[in-house]
């Protein structure tokens, strides 16, 4: 398979240089910036589009559809489609390498100011006039330095690409021909879009655990969502129910008019994390099942109960950040003691009797025993400032029995709950 490089020499390369090498992502992922362009590999393209001429049209209409000026050229060599591209910057233009490179200037050579003007005097001042001198005279005036020249205007170049882009996203876009309300109907455009994008990621060897969605609306407004795993995956249609539930949580609010997906690289997931790993469900699948509840109850609603160190009728949170990812490993030396805490639902009712000021005993119809040791008494509402107390708590411990929440209110006594 023969070789093809490619060049776009822009003459706003500074000011559309992320442009650039978007357009050039389309076509190779092997780039390399110059100062006044860009340079990339389309080696292989022959079977997909056609002739280096159909080649450089596919390119030079990319950049028309992006307005983005600047000539583009296809070549067998990086040297001569840069000298190509060069000749033309003015516009999007598709050069003949077979008709134009032998009446190219050797200005755009490398060639020292001296040696330059020694050749115009001669009338040499075209590749074609130097083309026609002998190679061993040439080298034998000039050194064996002018090898290199020789081998640019014979298309033997040998120079290699230098990449010195960093790719750490890939991007999709679409405009509608018409505005869209539900999202819904997106659902297989960005199906489609996933698929191209998720095939770029894949071909440089990355997946992406982080995908930012944004929408275009009518109202000339955007919505943007950022959308993360724990883990990184490049499942199409687990990122599709992600997004779908995600934008049901929080709806553009107006007809969309074009979608933009970009994905962040990362690391490809291990097929395996260890032959002792703990037995877990698939991180997707939990993912899924978080967001769902999140759609039925709100998003507020959903998190793992943490008990708050305060005084309150019901004193714990939810805590969203400790819902598991289903990609934790246990330690088995890791055992760090939990207590929870159990409301009866009602309250059980209690007698207590008080000697001297101590909790002594107490009866309620699920048991009977002494105090053997207590803390309090605590007011029920930490937050003081906010609310007056109301009642009047002691965490009890009752011989034999366990450890419970002793509350006294002014229509009596009673066990809020159990400590487990």
């Amino acid at each position: 398979m023969s070789r093809l490089c490619a060049c776009i020499v822009s003459p706003d390369s500074n000011q559309d240089r992320e442009a650039l090498i978007a357009v050039a992502h389309q076509f190779s992922y092997l780039l390399e910036t110059i100062e006044d362009g860009i340079l990339f590999d389309v080696s292989g393209l022959e079977r997909l589009i056609g002739t280096p001429k159909q080649i450089t049209e596919k390119i030079a209409a990319e950049l028309r559809k992006n307005d983005l000026p600047g000539s583009v050229s296809v070549a067998s060599t990086r040297e001569t489609a840069t000298l190509l591209a060069r000749q033309n910057a003015a516009g999007n233009t598709a050069n003949n390498t077979s008709d134009t490179f032998r009446q190219l200037p050797l200005s755009g050579l490398p060639i020292e100011r001296d040696t330059l003007n020694v050749l115009r005097e001669l009338s040499i001042t075209k590749i074609d006039d130097l083309l026609g001198l002998p190679d061993e005279e040439l080298i034998g005036r000039y050194g064996q330095e002018f090898r290199y020249i020789l081998d640019i205007i014979q298309q033997n170049g040998t120079a290699l690409f230098a990449p010195n882009v960093k790719n750490d996203r890939a991007s999709w876009d679409f405009s509608l021909n018409s505005p869209v309300e539900d999202f819904e109907q997106l659902i297989f455009l960005l199906n489609h879009g996933l698929e191209k994008l998720f095939e770029q990621v894949a071909h440089s060897g990355h997946s992406t655990e982080h995908l930012d969605l944004c929408f275009k609306l009518r109202d000339r407004s955007e919505k943007a969502y950022e959308i993360k795993t724990s883990f990184p995956t490049l499942e199409r249609a687990f990122w599709l129910k992600l997004i779908n539930l995600r934008v049901a949580l929080d709806p553009p609010g107006s007809e969309i008019t074009a979608v933009n997906v970009v994905a962040h690289f990362t690391r490809p997931r291990p097929a395996q994390s260890g032959l002792y790993a703990a037995s877990r469900p698939e991180p997707e699948s939990l993912l899924l099942t978080v967001n769902k509840l999140k759609k039925l109850v709100g998003d507020e609603n959903v998190g793992v109960p943490t008990m708050l160190d305060q005084r309150l009728a019901e004193a714990f949170t939810l805590d969203a950040a400790l819902i598991p990812k289903g990609s934790e490993r246990l330690d088995a030396n890791e055992k760090a003691p939990v207590i929870a805490f159990s409301y009866f639902r009602p309250p059980v009712r209690a007698e207590v009797l008080v000697r001297d000021k101590r909790l002594v005993f107490i009866k309620t119809s699920r048991f009977s025993g002494h105090v053997t040791e207590y803390s309090g008494v605590w007011r029920a509402n930490s937050r003081w400032w906010d609310a007056a107390w109301r009642t009047q708590e002691w965490d009890i411990e009752v011989e034999g029995k366990g450890v419970y929440r002793l509350c006294k209110t002014n229509d009596g006594w009673c066990l809020l709950g159990e400590y487990d």
